[in-house]
């Protein structure tokens, strides 16, 4: 989600992913078996809080980065509303499983996760869930990323499953993406209606994950060797961003966009680890 001037490296890049054939990769653990669910949010009550601080489930924006004021994020009947508003800024609105002074986290590493979400698929939409250390919070000059799921609203990318995985090194005071000049792997699925419930998966295994769709492996990449030394929190995002740039306007006509989550679930195949406090 971290996006930068790299975006326009985008073409290139999408066309010379690495990703093994979908009959290689591992079956979702979910189904499995050998997992223990270790995260589940059905959003019965948003435990959302109010300043960034404090002791609850979800807080609010992202820590390098001010929530919009009003916050636009509320749950009704079960179900997760991110909703962005012509106007607000920053031009996103998140919620974040670990708080802002990085006091407070659900953080993992290696598990399987997953989100339940349909979205609002117009221009300018930029809907997200991804990962980032609690490490970044604290001033680690390296952070991986990972980005379990992000999409694009336009028509040209309205099919397509974003997956990514990030390096980010802190070059004098300049965060560069130095995973082979910025990694993305993704997936165009005909006829797939993202409007509509699905749900987003990733399998994080030591050096290498898997990007699902409602259960069905898309592809899989190996990660860099910041992924397995750091510990990763959640977060859910509505963003717009027209053509990968935050606050582009560009072909924008909606005055709203939502993003809706039924839940978010994340199992592990060994107690949960010591990154969760």
């Amino acid at each position: 989600m971290r996006k930068s001037s790299v975006f326009a490296f985008l073409a290139s890049f999408l066309i010379g992913f690495s990703a093994e054939s979908k009959a290689s990769a591992p079956t979702p653990p979910s189904q499995a078996g050998g997992y223990s669910l270790v995260f589940y949010d059905d959003f019965v009550n948003l435990n959302l809080s109010s300043d960034g601080t404090g002791k609850y489930t979800w807080y609010p924006g992202i820590w390098w980065q001010s929530p919009p004021t009003p916050f636009n994020a509320s749950a009704s009947s079960s179900v997760l509303d991110l909703a962005w508003n012509s106007g607000q800024n920053p031009a996103n609105t998140t919620v974040s499983s670990c708080s802002s002074n990085g006091m407070r986290c659900q953080a993992f590493r290696y598990g399987y996760f997953e989100a339940r979400m349909k979205w609002d698929v117009t221009t300018g939409a930029w809907p997200a869930f991804w990962m980032t250390p609690v490490e970044s919070i604290w001033g680690a000059n390296e952070t991986g990323e990972l980005d379990i799921f992000e999409g694009q609203g336009d028509p040209a990318n309205s099919h397509t499953f974003f997956g990514t995985i990030h390096d980010w090194v802190n070059i004098n005071g300049t965060w560069v993406d130095v995973a082979n000049n910025n990694r993305y792997n993704f997936h165009t699925i005909p006829g797939v209606d993202f409007s509509q419930w699905h749900t987003y998966g990733v399998l994080w295994a030591p050096g290498m994950v898997t990007w699902y769709l409602d259960n069905e492996p898309v592809l899989s990449a190996p990660t860099y060797p910041i992924f397995d030394r750091q510990n990763y929190y959640l977060m859910l995002a509505a963003q717009e961003g027209a053509n990968w740039s935050s606050g582009n306007m560009t072909g924008v006509t909606a005055s709203s966009m939502n993003l809706y989550v039924k839940w978010v679930k994340v199992w592990q195949n060994c107690a949960p680890p010591e990154s969760i406090f």
